[in-house]
């Protein structure tokens, strides 16, 4: 027995020493500082699953670098921590290239054919390419101007509209989370979709709910007909709504945006049925963080008094009564409502768990220090940035709903570290769309509703079970809460027309937009 002991330490320590060997002799010293290699290669995947979207702020704290490498069997990834080295990474988007990813997952997230990948994934960091192409083709249809103000009035019309209905409801108690999931969905796929909105099926509705939790077991392609079997039958029911969806022309009484979808499908060559697919990646896009976005954002108002009355002031400056009927223009919410969009951002500040992420398609000196090599990852999380004592100072940890506010004499936070909607190339394309949805439906509950827990405490639902696909994370418990209208008037929306955009992002900040391949 001794000799076996003996003999399986033996193996155990030549083994370490090997990884240990291995590990140093494939780091050059030029890459970023290398941590997290006290087991080689298989630390960063314990630590990483143990402290989940913590870790990398975590790592920040313990380290304090600028960039950092981990390195896992067969992968390096490169997590930056700078704002400065962010603003470098950016500024490199066809050597450190997000297009590279987004071919990679298509065929495994939407099971799009063979010929249609070969299509997507084609040259990706060449101008002309389908991806280096789409954001140019839906930069129109998402840009303030007439294509967003028909989306935005849709949605926020079916908003209104539904709202008024609850108010005529009187007192009555619901599951906070599960019904403004519901609000927004219906507000943010009428406004895409327009009135054959395939979303006014609860059959859909309820598909999406199911496919959603499921996607990451897509994206890393873990045998998702066996491991994620209703996952893959809401994927697939979903497909064949889309299919019909677009068959039938029905997106010709959508929006600009749908239309453009369908528009560089098929200039490309893609068929109908393909396109019907390439929309569950579309419907991602307007869902996963619109709708817990919305939640927690009326979280955040309602729960905190002192918010709540600064945001109802700030609101009811900008109603017009006559007769009983109260008016509230969307212009207004958008261009004279500081406090409100700055309660916005910090909701993102706060609870943003993205990351940024590129793959480096040569070697590459980044910032003429750090060393780069061909087919890593880097990976910039927002959590790293919205927590960083240097930047948002001794309040870091703290909601600040006045945060955002610009105030006469004080110096801008560098907007770069502001991720709430990522930045560069994967500078989120509909945020305006979003934004405004968001902005309007918290302003109408204001203006309109009470809410209290129904047990008359307010406590922060736990995240730990949502998705890693979800930048905002979706809570692991609802709260039930009692939703009481708070007078008997009319409310109306009026839309006098607002063609800026709202300063919500770097790229936003003195009417400048970045488009990928400009």
């Amino acid at each position: 027995m001794p000799s076996i002991f003996i003999l399986a330490v033996g193996v155990i320590s030549a083994t370490y020493v090997f990884l240990l060997s291995l590990l140093h002799l494939t780091q050059d010293a030029k890459e970023p500082p290398l941590i997290c290699n006290t087991i080689p290669f298989l630390t960063p995947i314990w630590k990483m699953i143990s402290k989940g979207v913590h870790f990398h702020r975590m790592m920040r704290d313990k380290y304090n670098l600028p960039i950092y490498t981990l390195r896992m069997p067969g992968s390096r990834i490169y997590v930056i921590n700078s704002a400065a080295l962010i603003t470098s990474v950016q500024s490199q988007f066809r050597v450190l290239s997000f297009t590279a990813i987004e071919a990679n997952i298509a065929a495994n997230v939407i099971g799009i054919s063979k010929a249609t990948n070969d299509i997507i994934g084609c040259d990706v960091t060449r101008d002309g390419s389908y991806l280096m192409s789409f954001p140019k083709y839906v930069h129109y249809a998402l840009r303030a101007g007439p294509g967003l103000d028909a989306m935005n009035r849709r949605s926020i019309q079916v908003i209104s509209k539904s709202l008024d209905r609850w108010a005529k409801e009187g007192t009555t108690t619901i599951k906070l989370f599960e019904w403004v999931r519901h609000e927004l969905l219906l507000a943010s796929t009428e406004g895409v979709y327009g009135h054959k909105n395939p979303f006014r099926d609860p059959a859909m509705e309820k598909a999406w709910y199911t496919f959603e939790p499921s996607i990451m077991m897509f994206v890393l392609n873990l045998l998702p007909r066996v491991f994620a079997r209703e996952g893959f039958k809401a994927r697939e029911y979903m497909v064949r709504v889309w299919e019909q969806y677009f068959e039938e022309g029905s997106y010709e009484q959508g929006s600009e945006l749908i239309k453009t979808r369908v528009t560089i499908n098929n200039d490309f060559g893609i068929p109908l049925k393909e396109t019907a697919r390439i929309e569950l990646g579309g419907s991602q896009a307007i869902l996963s963080n619109t709708l817990p976005g919305t939640f927690w954002m009326i979280y955040h108002i309602f729960s905190n008094p002192t918010v709540l009355k600064d945001v109802k002031a700030e609101l009811y400056k900008g109603v017009r009564e006559d007769g009983g009927v109260c008016t509230i223009d969307l212009s207004y919410v958008k261009s004279s409502c500081p406090i409100l969009l700055s309660t916005f951002k910090e909701m993102m500040r706060v609870n943003s768990s993205g990351s940024a992420t590129r793959i480096a398609m040569e070697d590459h000196l980044l910032d003429g220090k750090y060393l780069l090599k061909k087919g890593s990852t880097i990976m910039m999380p927002s959590m790293v940035q919205h927590t960083d004592h240097s930047i948002w100072g001794d309040s870091v940890h703290e909601f600040n709903h006045m945060r955002f506010v610009r105030q006469p004499g004080v110096k801008r936070t560098n907007p770069v570290a502001f991720r709430g909607f990522g930045g560069g190339t994967t500078l989120c394309p509909g945020r305006h769309f979003a934004s405004t949805e968001i902005l309007m439906f918290s302003a109408l509950m204001v203006l309109r509703f009470d809410l209290h827990p129904l047990d008359g405490k307010w406590t922060r639902p736990r995240t730990a079970k949502s998705p890693l696909v979800n930048a905002l994370p979706i809570p692991d418990n609802d709260i039930t809460t009692v939703i009481r209208p708070t007078s008997d008037k009319v409310w109306n929306v009026s839309f006098s027309g607002y063609d800026y955009g709202m300063e919500i992002v770097a790229e936003d900040i003195g009417g400048t937009t970045l488009v990928q391949g400009h």
